[in-house]
């Protein structure tokens, strides 16, 4: 039995399990299961999620000795173990001259959590479009035992390749890889979106970021090339690892934990930061080095939103808007409008917004499956980042409330299923076209939704009536 506390990454989760358990292998997940029938299910993996998906006052059960790799024949696929870590993975990949078609900014995750929930990067489609089949445990309905079953194909697949947990453990995950590859980058500052997103066309890869109180667009340009790596690269990564990585987030860390002062904040992305991020150093490196960060050093809390293409520019608008309210317009030219001052907080946003483009995906409920039937657009996520202690966060999490339900109202932004995620569950179930065939598929496998919890059950299982989605006022 269990009173341990579980927590997760960023702290704002915890919650004591009745039973905890690490089984060594699929033939001990499957004693587990059985062993513990009478208790409701969530598996945990790297816990570096900010939402209420891991939690439960049932099983829990860490995959984490679950991490064999094989590559299929031919070499196009690799089946690796639901508890291994997307690094050590890419690693394994390298030494045969290999890589993932896709990675997300941080690679602590374990392949299972990071495809469960839509991890992506920038320019591709998300992690679970390339799974190829799931391998899991879950109740046999008429006789209630534990049983194995491969998914490999149709709509099951597509509900499987990003399921949150719902249809039963995920043991193993095959999917789809690729030669090794390397990027050129380099940044630069742009005075509008206008002017990032001319550049998608030459930099399909390219990120960028929304500087907070200077309002500057700071977009890390990236394509992929054949040239060989750069003999400057060493140090690029330096760079990155020390001066942003590291030291950036640290002076965020001592502005918003301690100085604790809207005016240090803006006075450092007005007049510091412009000044130190070096523009225009062109470098070639391995796919991974590039598209991956070390942020996640410094303990922090997120939501992500994302939209449709034909609403990012109105959107990120609104979150300009919605930053300065919440900041006390201290920055503002002119008052913001359509907010309501009673939303007013202490809170000052001391993080840049990270926007990213994904393809769509061919999955039921990832954030970037299709928006409406008839919409092929591509999705661009937002991030809001902040690094205060937990006991700070309260205006971050209003904000979060404030920004998340009005961007969703405007312009169906959709939340990250692993991050913070204030809508309410009819609301989260009308973004999804294809909710209610995921939710069929879920109770072929688990009738009784076992392996979901409260709030599981509230935002996707449960059979609420979803209003027709808008495609933006």
């Amino acid at each position: 039995m269990s009173k341990t506390l579980v927590q997760n990454f960023g702290k704002n989760v915890s919650f004591k399990p009745s039973v905890f358990v690490e089984p060594k292998n699929e033939v001990e997940v499957i004693e587990c299961l059985r062993k513990h029938r009478a208790h409701a299910v969530r598996v945990m993996g790297s816990r570096h999620a900010w939402s209420e998906a891991i939690k439960t006052g049932g099983l829990l059960m860490s995959t984490r000795h679950l991490t064999q790799m094989e590559l299929t024949p031919g070499f196009q696929s690799v089946r690796v173990g639901a508890g291994c870590k997307i690094k050590h993975l890419i690693r394994f990949l390298k030494k045969r001259g290999l890589t993932l078609p896709s990675v997300g900014l941080i690679d602590e995750q374990t392949i299972a959590g990071a495809t469960a929930t839509g991890t992506h990067g920038s320019g591709k489609h998300c992690l679970s479009h390339f799974i190829r089949s799931v391998r899991l445990v879950h109740y046999e309905v008429t006789t209630g035992e534990p049983v194995v079953s491969k998914i490999d194909n149709g709509a099951e697949l597509s509900a499987a390749k990003c399921s949150l947990g719902l249809l039963g453990v995920i043991v193993e995950i095959e999917i789809e890889v690729r030669s090794a590859y390397r990027i050129e980058e380099h940044s630069k500052q742009h005075p509008s979106l206008a002017s990032v997103l001319e550049q998608e066309k030459h930099y399909p890869l390219q990120q960028f970021f929304l500087m907070p109180w200077s309002w500057d667009f700071y977009c890390q340009h990236r394509y992929e090339t054949s040239t060989s790596i750069s003999r400057t690269a060493i140090l690029y990564r330096l760079y990155w690892l020390l001066g942003i990585d590291w030291l950036l987030h640290f002076v965020i860390v001592l502005l918003t934990r301690f100085l604790c002062t809207q005016r240090f904040i803006k006075l450092f992305y007005q007049r510091i930061l412009p000044k130190v991020i070096i523009e225009n150093w062109t470098v070639t490196d391995d796919s991974h080095t590039v598209l991956t960060m070390d942020h996640d050093r410094f303990r922090h809390i997120e939501f992500e939103l994302f939209v449709t293409r034909s609403n990012l520019e109105s959107a990120l608008n609104h979150a300009r808007e919605t930053i300065i309210l919440f900041g006390e317009h201290s920055n503002a030219k002119q008052p913001p409008v359509s907010l309501h001052k009673q939303n007013r907080s202490l809170y000052c946003h001391h993080y840049p917004i990270c926007v990213r483009r994904i393809l769509r995906d061919d999955t039921l409920i990832s954030m970037t499956s299709q928006a409406d039937l008839n919409s092929e657009e591509d999705w661009y996520s937002l991030s809001f980042i902040s690094y205060q202690s937990p006991h700070q966060r309260a205006g971050f999490l209003e904000f979060a409330n404030s920004l998340t339900v009005s961007m969703e109202e405007k312009f169906n932004a959709r939340c990250h299923w692993g991050k913070l995620n204030p809508l309410t569950p009819s609301t989260n179930q009308k973004l999804y076209p294809h909710i209610k065939k995921f939710r069929e598929i879920a109770n072929q496998y688990d009738p009784d939704a076992r392996f979901a919890n409260a709030w599981l059950k509230k935002s996707i299982l449960a059979d609420q009536p979803t209003a027709i989605s808008r495609t933006g006022d």
